[in-house]
């Protein structure tokens, strides 16, 4: 790994306590390097459909796949979850006072429209995520005060205060460069017709459907390149997903579904990789999103959950997590109770998790919140694992005394609902960030880009402004830790488990990669 060039001591902390073996599939890699063919269009099963193409704006797991292979970034992550340089030359250099970051750019980069990749282009997208309207990158940005183009190969950020994890967050979408020429033409409507810089270029999008891109002629390492076309491919039902890739419809398939997998292993056309993930799955609780998104102050909705602390204790030991994961995932995911997956370094081992679930407690909880016969609202996806795990929830909760309505809704409309504030509850999750204020900051903190549950605790907020700036990762693990702690005793999110990523990839493949983040990465994929 690179260091950090300069007095980055912050960074160069972070960046060391982010190295750890997480596991690393690369379908057809072999201990022998075999011929790969030029061409070919390889077609990948999403198992949800992307909302908005535009870095900006954008938050699903999916859409970062698509974005892998049509915006690069800054930096971006090796097989070890290592922050590297991308569309950067080096690792950022930070002053003495930690609020300056001087970034040098690679030279000679071209966007898939031709134009040129240079410092005036980062500054426009830079200064576009931290300032647009209803921007997903504002809050991963807040502590950046202003970007300056220093010549064409330099970029400096100002900062209002020493920002740790900036490097993390530059190595995904708020790093993501758009070309300047495109967004002039576009405006608000990029996502209709996205231009970075990439191995890819975008052709075309049927929503609902697929998203075709097909091989940049403008692509700085296009010899690397030996596909002519990818098609993302929206199966949203794991059945039909798998039928799919035991056919050979699709090369490759997104996350196998539990009841799929054993069929899958035992085809020997196909192979599987898998990666434990950095990420969580739960249930988020609307505690004040009454207005919606950031429409601050926030305001306590009234619902039985949010009103009562009680009863988001309740509905939490209710579950048994450890029969979740048998039921409804056929033991293929870790139970958990945090935004920090155990794989991650920033995992606190000593953090007690009770995986089974107290029911004489929950029913004792249920009464002491005065609230009879509580009811919930569970927004949940409209496939059938979500299904399943809908089913398990409404089971483990009406022996608690709490009834549970399903709200079965497609992803895409079940995001809009939640930035809206139109739901009680809602089982989502996060692909995770190498860094934990990725996991964190953007989902509990008042001005979180992501904080549908409309979540305030003045206390947490200065934990969390404190961990961005603190001076070593010792202080920041212990911030961290109080973090996760005051969540935990809130409940404006309860944490289900972490998955365990498995994609099926046709033999005919080779170099498809899997990291601990869970995003396909096919870039330098080829046939055989």
């Amino acid at each position: 790994m690179k260091s950090i060039s300069g007095r980055g001591a912050l960074l160069s902390l972070l960046l060391a306590a982010v190295v750890c073996a997480i596991a690393v599939g690369v379908a057809g890699a072999g201990g022998k390097s075999r011929a790969v063919r030029n061409g070919g269009m390889l077609t990948i099963a999403l198992a949800e459909d992307p909302d908005a193409l535009d870095p900006t704006l954008a938050r699903t797991f999916v859409g970062r796949m698509v974005f892998l292979h049509i915006c690069e970034k800054l930096y971006d992550l090796n097989g070890k979850l290592q922050i590297v340089p991308q569309l950067a030359a080096n690792l950022p250099q930070v002053s003495g006072d930690k609020r300056t970051v001087t970034i040098k750019l690679r030279k000679g980069i071209k966007f898939n429209d031709g134009t040129p990749f240079n410092a005036r282009a980062v500054k426009i997208s830079v200064d576009r995520h931290r300032t647009l309207t209803a921007s997903r990158r504002a809050s991963e940005l807040s502590p950046v005060d202003s970007v300056d183009a220093v010549g064409a190969s330099t970029v400096r950020l100002h900062l209002k205060e020493p920002f740790a994890p900036l490097a993390a967050q530059l190595a995904d979408r708020a790093g993501m460069i758009m070309s300047p020429a495109q967004l002039d033409k576009l405006g608000t409507r990029f996502a209709t017709d996205p231009v970075c810089v990439g191995p890819f270029s975008f052709v075309s999008r049927t929503v609902g459907d697929r998203i075709v891109v097909k091989k940049s002629q403008f692509y700085y390492a296009k010899k690397k390149v030996h596909l002519s076309q990818i098609v993302f491919r929206i199966i949203n039902e794991p059945t039909a997903a798998a039928q799919a890739l035991r056919a050979h419809d699709v090369d490759v398939l997104d996350r196998i579904g539990p009841t799929e997998l054993s069929a899958i292993q035992r085809d020997r056309s196909l192979s599987v990789v898998q990666a434990t993930s950095i990420g969580y799955q739960g249930i988020t609780i609307n505690i004040g999103n009454k207005n919606g998104l950031l429409k601050l102050p926030y305001q306590n909705v009234g619902s039985a959950l949010s009103a009562h602390a009680a009863l988001r204790e309740a509905f939490e030991v209710a579950i048994d997590r450890q029969l979740l994961n048998k039921v409804v995932f056929q033991g293929q995911v870790q139970p958990g109770c945090g935004p920090i997956a155990p794989v991650s370094p920033w995992f606190n081992g000593k953090t007690r998790c009770n995986i089974h679930r107290d029911l004489k407690r929950a029913k004792q909880l249920v009464a002491r919140s005065g609230v009879r016969n509580p009811s919930v609202k569970l927004m949940i996806g409209n496939d059938q694992v979500a299904a399943r795990l809908g089913a398990f929830i409404q089971a483990q909760e009406k022996d608690a005394g709490i009834e549970v309505a399903l709200q079965p809704t497609e992803f895409v409309a079940s995001l809009a609902k939640a930035d809206n504030g139109n739901f009680d509850a809602f089982a989502i999750g996060w692909s995770g960030r190498i860094d934990p204020d990725g996991n964190i900051y953007n989902f509990v903190h008042t001005k979180g880009a992501q904080n549908d549950s409309g979540y305030s605790n003045g206390r947490l907020d200065l934990i969390l402004d404190n961990a961005r700036h603190a001076t070593s990762a010792a202080a920041r693990q212990k911030l961290y830790n109080a973090a996760v702690s005051t969540i935990r005793s809130t409940r404006p999110l309860i944490y289900l488990y972490h998955a365990k990523t498995r994609d099926g990839v046709s033999k005919k493949v080779t170099g498809v990669q899997l990291y601990g983040d869970g995003l396909i990465r096919a870039q330098f994929a080829a046939f055989k």
